[in-house]
């Protein structure tokens, strides 16, 4: 379970309270990077990122490193919850990223969260500046 540190709480009505998240955990929902990939072959996970309570505002990214799926989703739900953000693992699989020759392949699943939507993946690589002329192919 995740808590967000709240303000001062606001009493509009009899019974009813309006509650503001922290500015710094929106903030930190707004300026978080879309990808953070690193160069080979690598896991990768579709995290979806959001205030707790407030799932429609929620953002889809792409993590990927050398660890395990587990262990990448554990480091990058701490991360979050330290600015008061709750994390929802939307599935993973394997990248090899080849930053020379400007490719990524995307394939495979995860065993803990499940396979991920590859397309989703592809279409948050594709928005992002540093890989909009990669090559992404997607293996499922």
């Amino acid at each position: 379970m995740c808590f967000v540190r709240l303000q001062t709480p606001l009493r509009i009505a009899s019974n009813q309270i309006l509650r503001c998240a922290s500015q710094s955990a929106g903030k930190v929902l707004i300026t978080t990077p879309k990808v953070s990939i690193t160069d080979g072959s690598l896991n990768y996970l579709l995290v979806s990122i959001y205030i707790h309570g407030e799932t429609l505002f929620a953002r889809t990214l792409v993590r990927g490193h050398k660890d395990s799926h587990k262990s990448l989703f554990e480091n990058f739900k701490n991360d979050m919850a330290e600015v008061g953000l709750c994390t929802k693992p939307l599935g993973g699989g394997m990248m090899e990223v080849n930053d020379k020759a400007r490719t990524i392949k995307i394939k495979g699943a995860c065993q803990t969260f499940g396979k991920a939507d590859h397309y989703k993946a592809k279409e948050i690589l594709k928005s992002f500046k540093k890989y909009e002329n990669y090559k992404i192919s997607v293996r499922s």
